[in-house]
């Protein structure tokens, strides 16, 4: 497929990984836009539980099975790339996963829009991290972000796909029960002291569920899009110390707040698997760590975002009905 070809985006929009927190929204958003919607999940029961009240196909597929994954996209002209893997299985999973939805994506000739994150870009250097910021990521899960994203770019460039990828800062909001948010948010909803990592005095790029997902949806709407990276930024970067106050104040308590230390993350990860994979990570909060969203803003003249207030409300009342 030639990027001169490249599909409107008007037809059926494929949501891989639509059960998760990123592509559950997405599908909401698909279906706020009126576009027909295909959600594909390994959980057939827990996607009719969550789009009950939304028009949307869903289908089944395992995404590690090529033949599944072609079948999945079948009839699409938009696919967003939304999967994810457990941290323990990152290293083997999701070069298959991101091998077996390029082959899906070249064979029906759809458009491919990639979620992405900002390990790639290792430690933040100057002020903010924009889509020029060196890749100089130390760690495995770092180096295969790099790897990942450039298969992707490459296939685009090679007139092979049409690709968008679209990163951002840590996810929060209903539905994100991710090792970070989900203690987070949850706890202070059961009554116990909210979770940071590191330092409570850092600030740090967040950004709301449905914002990201809609930032996702923008950039896939636009022809001009393809070929190109975006970051998109949420509200203001917060410290932990004032996201966790803003939760405690929605929840009318005095914040209780505890930070895990880099040394309790290296006594814990000799122990626990996911805390082991989270050593790599602990630069993003022993210094400042921001994206910079100018480029997305400039494009589509848009600054919208749900402020930390809103969405901690929305996000604390999933929890409650969720626990």
């Amino acid at each position: 497929m030639s990027n001169k070809n490249q599909k409107k985006n008007e037809g059926k929009a494929v949501v891989l990984g639509s059960t998760g927190g990123l592509g559950s929204a997405v599908v909401f958003e698909l279906a706020k836009r009126e576009r027909s919607v295909i959600a594909v999940t390994r959980n057939i029961q827990k996607a009719k539980k969550l789009f009950q009240d939304i028009n949307v196909e869903i289908r089944q597929a395992d995404l590690m099975d090529q033949k599944e994954t072609i079948e999945a996209v079948q009839g699409s002209d938009v696919v967003y790339h939304c999967a994810n893997v457990s941290y323990t299985k990152w290293l083997k999973d999701f070069p298959i996963i991101n091998d077996n939805i390029l082959s899906a994506v070249k064979e029906v000739g759809a458009n491919l829009v990639y979620a992405d994150n900002l390990y790639m870009y290792g430690k933040m250097q100057g002020d903010k991290i924009s889509e020029e910021h060196p890749l100089e990521a130390e760690g495995k899960k770092g180096k295969l972000r790099i790897r990942l994203a450039k298969q992707i770019l490459d296939a685009h460039s090679e007139g092979e796909i049409n690709a968008v990828i679209v990163r951002f800062g840590d996810f929060y909001g209903p539905n994100v029960v991710n090792g970070f948010t989900k203690p987070l948010l949850e706890n202070p909803a059961k009554g116990k002291a909210s979770s940071w990592l590191v330092d409570l005095d850092k600030k740090h790029s967040m950004i709301y569920i449905r914002d990201a997902a809609k930032g996702m949806v923008t950039a896939s709407e636009n022809p001009n899009s393809y070929g190109q990276i975006f970051h998109v930024e949420g509200a203001e970067p917060v410290t932990g110390r004032e996201f966790i106050s803003m939760i405690f104040q929605e929840l009318n308590q005095e914040p209780n707040m505890k930070v895990l230390s880099e040394n309790t993350i290296k006594i814990l990860s000799m122990f626990i698997p996911i805390v082991k994979e989270l050593k790599e990570l602990t630069y993003e909060w022993k210094y400042p760590f921001i994206i910079d969203g100018t480029k997305y803003t400039s494009t589509f003249n848009t600054t919208e975002h749900t402020a930390h207030n809103v969405a901690i409300k929305e996000t604390i009342d999933w929890f409650k009905h969720n626990l």
